[in-house]
């Protein structure tokens, strides 16, 4: 792992400079080739560069990584070939030295580290900021533990120092939102992360909320072996992600796996108002039963009550179709435009249109079967660019949406089809019976 953060910068642009520079050459380069030689060269070039990001960004871990991952859950929107090598982020990072890994435990744990016997050199998962060994304890009891990278914390705050610029200039090329307040969320799920002891309170808080739910499972935390950078957890193992989505289990077993991660989500936002917030697929495990098991709860997102009844209302207004009430109600969560009106009517219609389609009281949709909605989406961020560019929206709103938008794209791999109407209605009124949709 790459930890001095002005060679971690000096990566991070070289890497675009030999990508940008790549794909004008493939471009210059097509202007002499026929059609069939353009696309077989366009393919070759996308994987090239694909390999290059994958890499540079499994060794940096940190917030470069996370960002990889992130962008790998969308992968209708992205060329095959980019989102092949990112996918790997998600489960097969590169892993650092066990010695290392295994020196950050004594030092944590001090003298509790004697309550460990065994520690498997090969980590289970190695992901942005730690990596999950099998370990067993000197009473014979077999669990996980989640062990940060050595040095995690500096590299985090030099990354989110570092990309700070190159993001707000992202941000600028299609918002001209002040960035300051998104940085400050970003920045706060992101430092959160570090603090393994903050994430053993949010998995027992989570597994005391989802205790009447079956359909979920969060591993125990072991107190005696967990410190800030070190999470013993009860050891649940079930079939990974890049298993699932294979032809090997019924498609009603797919469905099932959905629906319970579909009510994490509902049951996160509008039961508890407090949401599991990182969508990333190798977060969860499935069993032949149809049970989840949830991972990672370093990034958790306290719902303000504003949103979440906002939420409630605007979803109602859409399934009845009463459009014209759904820019009020937008406006009082806090998205309007730049200049304090209400965004217009035709925006919130178009994309309501498509999201219809989801929620359909006869025809359930499938996710992943319909190509097209993706395309539409796109081609409708296009028309409103304009506007969109001019739209104001509130912090708290950042990781609700990816969380719902990476899920769409976790549904999309399992092809999970469901009466989603159904469902999503069921969670609303349970969240807020009484109230009156004004």
């Amino acid at each position: 792992m790459i930890r001095s953060a002005a060679s971690r910068m000096f990566r991070l642009g070289g890497l675009a400079g030999r990508v940008g520079i790549s794909m004008a050459g493939n471009t210059v380069a097509n202007l002499f080739r026929d059609t069939s030689s353009r696309e077989a060269h366009r393919s070759v070039t996308l994987m090239k560069n694909a390999r290059r990001i994958q890499e540079l960004l499994g060794q940096l871990k940190g917030v470069p990584m996370k960002i990889g991952q992130m962008i790998s859950l969308h992968e209708k929107l992205l060329p095959e070939p980019v989102v092949r090598a990112l996918q790997s982020l998600q489960q097969n990072a590169p892993s650092v030295p066990f010695e290392d890994m295994r020196d950050m435990v004594a030092r944590e744990l001090g003298d509790r580290f004697r309550l460990i016997r065994h520690i498997d050199e090969t980590p289970l998962a190695a992901a942005s900021i730690g990596q999950v060994h099998r370990a067993r304890l000197v009473n014979g009891v077999h669990i996980a533990l989640k062990i940060q990278y050595p040095g995690m914390d500096d590299v985090i705050r030099a990354d989110l120092k570092n990309l700070k610029g190159l993001l707000t200039l992202l941000f600028s090329m299609f918002s001209n939102m002040d960035m300051e307040p998104v940085w400050q969320e970003v920045n706060a799920r992101m430092t959160e992360e570090l603090d393994y002891q903050r994430e053993a309170d949010s998995m027992r808080r989570t597994a005391a909320l989802f205790k009447d739910d079956g359909r979920i499972i969060i591993p125990k935390v072991i107190d005696e072996v967990t410190s800030r950078r070190v999470l013993g957890m009860e050891l649940v193992v079930g079939i990974s992600p890049d298993r699932v989505s294979e032809n090997d289990y019924p498609q009603t077993l797919k469905n099932t796996w959905a629906e319970s991660m579909v009510r994490l989500i509902l049951k996160g936002l509008f039961n508890f108002r407090f949401l599991h917030a990182d969508p990333n697929m190798a977060n969860f495990a499935f069993l032949d039963d149809g049970r989840v098991i949830v991972y990672d709860f370093g990034c958790m997102k306290e719902v303000p009550e504003v949103l979440c009844r906002g939420y409630v209302r605007l979803i109602r207004a859409m399934l009845d179709h009463a459009y014209p009430k759904m820019p009020g109600i937008l406006q009082e969560m806090g998205v309007h435009l730049a200049d304090g009106r209400p965004v217009s009517w035709q925006i919130v219609a178009d994309f309501a249109d498509v999201f219809q389609e989801l929620f359909h009281p006869e025809q359930y949709y499938t996710f992943g079967s319909d190509e097209e909605i993706y395309a539409r989406l796109i081609a409708l961020g296009n028309k409103h660019m304009s506007e969109s560019m001019n739209l104001i929206f509130p912090r708290d709103i950042i990781f609700i949406d990816r969380t719902f938008g990476g899920h769409f794209g976790n549904l999309s791999r399992l092809n999970a089809r469901s009466d989603w109407r159904s469902i999503l209605l069921a969670h609303m009124a349970a969240a807020c019976p009484a109230m009156e949709d004004r």
